[in-house]
């Protein structure tokens, strides 16, 4: 949808919306010069756009106005009003009734470990103890991220390991083979953040870490419990909390400290059948966690997996190269 007048031209690429939001993704320009400041409004909230994007499609077909950074993508807060009319008809009479109601904010889900504030009691953990940190994928992927480095100032040291070099990593290679890059070396605290998904085997890469981590040292690793399909090929797996205890499990050295969920969220379906239509109505989760300290030493002779990537992937797989 796109509408203009001697002012501005406004479009809408795309939308998506529940009871109580609407997410609105589209570009904006103006016919009389830069934008000070735009805010949307819906249903009584006004929300300002904060950041702008480069829309090259846009700035092709208008490139008599200023034009480099005019895509956004806005989140309105706002509860929707439903009109819903029952027509009934018994012993040849026909009756409507109809209802007025305000949408549902979702309830909060019951019975689960909240493992939120995880990382931040990882990060107080190894800066309280001037620990030496390995984060296995360092390197800063997603646009708007950035490095995890100066979390720990007080850290004794800090060493970024990525399966492709980038500015923040220090040790290039393949997860699956942790202990070879390091020789002798041990680290006191290891963590990773959404890295677990895109590893094809996920219990040899916990195996490799708990090769590399002193006693006493502790690990954080958190991944997707629910998430799109991302950074494919190599996007294999999601996990429960309980899929990393068996990952991070006693028999690998690992006292579990805590792992749990977080960011809950709902799970629509784009066609919905008998009987999946309450499904939204039950909360699933975005994140699952697990902070674990290892207490002792393990025979790996009896966590042998005696294969490689080539073994378990096809020739033409391969994780995607930095753009």
């Amino acid at each position: 949808m796109i509408a203009e007048d001697d002012k501005i031209i406004v479009a809408i690429d795309e939308s998506w919306s529940n009871d109580y939001s609407i997410t609105i993704r589209g570009w904006l320009i103006s016919k009389k010069g830069a934008l000070e400041k735009v805010e949307i409004s819906v249903g009584g909230n006004r929300v300002p756009i904060t950041a702008w994007y480069p829309r090259p499609d846009v700035t092709a077909i208008y490139p008599q106005y200023q034009t480099r950074n005019c895509g956004f993508v806005v989140h309105l807060p706002r509860l929707s009003q439903h009109q819903v009319t029952f027509n009934t008809h018994s012993q040849g009479e026909t009756y409507q009734k109809t209802l007025v109601f305000d949408g549902s904010l979702p309830l909060p889900p019951i019975d689960y470990i909240d493992a939120g504030s995880l990382f931040n009691d990882f990060i107080n953990l190894v800066n309280q103890n001037h620990l030496n940190v390995l984060e296995i994928g360092s390197r800063i992927v997603s646009p708007g991220s950035a490095s995890k480095r100066p979390l720990f100032p007080d850290s004794k040291s800090y060493t970024g390991f990525d399966y492709y070099p980038d500015s923040n990593t220090d040790v290039v290679g393949d997860a699956h083979k942790l202990s070879q890059y390091f020789g002798n070396q041990k680290f006191d605290a290891i963590f990773s953040i959404s890295v677990f998904e895109h590893l094809a085997m996920p219990w040899i890469v916990a195996r490799e870490i708990s090769k590399i981590i002193e006693v006493g040292g502790i690990i954080y690793h958190s991944s997707h419990f629910a998430w799109p399909s991302h950074e494919k090929p190599w996007d294999f797996w999601r996990f429960s909390d309980e899929g990393l205890r068996v990952l991070f499990s006693p028999a690998l050295g690992f006292e579990i400290i805590k792992s749990g969920l977080f960011a809950p969220l709902r799970l629509h379906l784009d066609q919905v059948n008998s009987p999946q239509e309450l499904l939204a109505t039950q909360p699933g989760f975005g994140g699952v966690a697990i902070l674990a300290k290892k207490v002792g030493e393990v025979n790996y002779d009896k966590f042998r997996w005696d294969v490689t990537l080539d073994d378990v992937l096809e020739s033409e797989s391969y994780y995607p190269k930095p753009q």
